[in-house]
Formats: C-alpha cells, structure tokens, sequence
C-alpha cells in the first residue's frame, strides 16, 4: 500500500476554510494574523507566518494542537459543503475524504426534525458526526434531485450510527432549531445523536423555580459549583516538522513557519 501524502498545514487550513465558508479576510481578522502574510502563506510560502501565528490560525479553523491535531472537543463543529444538480459527487465531498483522519472512529447519522415542514426536507440535509472527542455538523445544501452523500464511504474510517435503511435519527422542535441557527452545545449534541429524551422542561423548571422562590442567582450559584470551567492542560512543544493526527498518530502535516 502505497504511503500516503503528507498534508501541508497551508493545505489543511485551506481545506477547512472551505468547509466553514470563512475567506482570507475573516481568518486573518479572527487569527490577528495581517491579510497578505496569510494569503502568502496560504500559497506555500511558509516564511511568511511565524509558528505562533501559525497555532493561532488552527485555533481559529477549530483545531486543537495538543500532543497532536485533533478537532476541539469543547465545541459543536459547523461544516458546510454545496451539493448542487451540476457539481461533480467526488469533487464536492473531497474535502471531507481528505480531512477523514480526524473523524476517524467516529459515527455517522443524518438527523432531522419530529415534525419537519417542506421547506426544510427540500433545502438542507444536516449530519451528525459523533465520537468521544468529536462533535460535528455537517450542513449539506442540496438541490432537489440530488441525494446527500455523507457516508462511511466519503468519511474513511467512520461508520454509521446505526443499522437502519435510512440512517436517520429526529429531534425536538427545540434542539433542531438550536441545530439550525448553531445554537447548539455540546450537552444538546450528545443528547441529540444519543436520543437522550427530555422529562423535564425549562418551563417546568422556571415553574418550580418560582413556586419555591428560587432565583436565576441560586440557579448559576448552583450550576458553577456544581459544573465549574475545568482549566485544561498546557500544550506540550511541538517541533517544526509536523503534527500528528489524534486519532492515527500519524505524521500529516508540516508546521514549518519561519
């Protein structure tokens, strides 16, 4: 088996500007990175960024460099991709094929509302793309006569939640519209793609809250001694000539940056 090609950490940010539809302008404001440094960058000329810029700049795109890439597990990712009547199927999912190292292992469902209407069954087919430390949407944008093609066979190494015909799974009114306006937290998406069911409301909460005089305050007082912020560990030096994958350990990309 032939080995497969290193990717460049230009080509791996690249691939991901795609998927979350932020150009040049928006990843340099958000990275504090100046525009035609990272437009050089992006075209291979890797003296143009430092490596701290660099980091930064995978930060940005949802990356998490720890003792190798992976995506964030603090987050619910957005990725979108355009399926229109004209475009070419392999063309279109490429960007997922090539990034499958990070969803390696992970499961894979499409997912819609209870009680869909029209608008939305026409429109956009959304994925769940789930495992331990991955939370990802994928929003495909279809035309009417074509079928979405987010599988095992477009994301390598990942398999589908369940052996269904359909591979579908729904959802509340109230976590789908949070899961269409990426409102979404990672508690919603793990009761989402894990059909967790909801016994109690907030409304019924705020019912009770009330009834036995408890305030918003007593409630956050509560929530952060209970669920406080866990200070994650520091990231350990990495060295110029790449980093590894989580899920593979292996050597992907190059993080030479001058």
């Amino acid at each position: 088996m032939a080995t497969q090609k290193r990717m460049k950490a230009n080509e791996l940010v690249t691939l991901l500007a795609e998927l979350v539809v932020m150009d040049i302008e928006m990843m340099a404001r958000f990275a504090n990175i100046p525009v035609q440094n990272l437009r050089s960058w992006l075209a291979g000329k890797k003296e143009n960024l430092r490596l701290q810029s660099v980091m930064n700049l995978m930060s940005v795109m949802g990356l998490k460099v720890d003792n190798g890439l992976r995506l964030d597990d603090a987050r619910v990712h957005y990725w979108y991709i355009e399926d229109s009547i004209f475009s070419q199927k392999k063309s279109v999912y490429a960007a997922l094929t090539k990034l499958s190292k990070l969803l390696a292992g992970c499961s894979i469902t499409a997912v819609e509302s209870s009680s869909p209407r029209l608008k939305e069954r026409l429109g956009h087919r959304f994925y769940l793309v789930a495992s331990d430390k991955v939370r990802l949407v994928v929003c495909v944008r279809r035309s009417f006569f074509r079928a979405p093609a987010v599988s095992p066979d477009v994301i390598k190494g990942a398999c589908w939640r369940d052996d269904s015909d359909d591979h579908l799974i729904t959802t509340n009114r109230r976590l789908w519209t949070h899961l269409v306006e990426r409102d979404l937290t990672t508690y919603e998406f793990d009761r989402m793609f894990n059909q967790v069911s909801e016994n109690v409301s907030w409304a019924d909460v705020s019912l009770m809250a009330r009834e036995f005089g408890v305030t918003a305050a007593d409630v956050s007082q509560w929530i952060l001694e209970r669920h406080g912020e866990l200070v994650p560990g520091g990231a350990g030096a990495q060295d110029d000539e790449g980093i590894d994958l989580d899920s593979s350990g292996g050597r992907v990309l190059y993080l030479a940056a001058g």
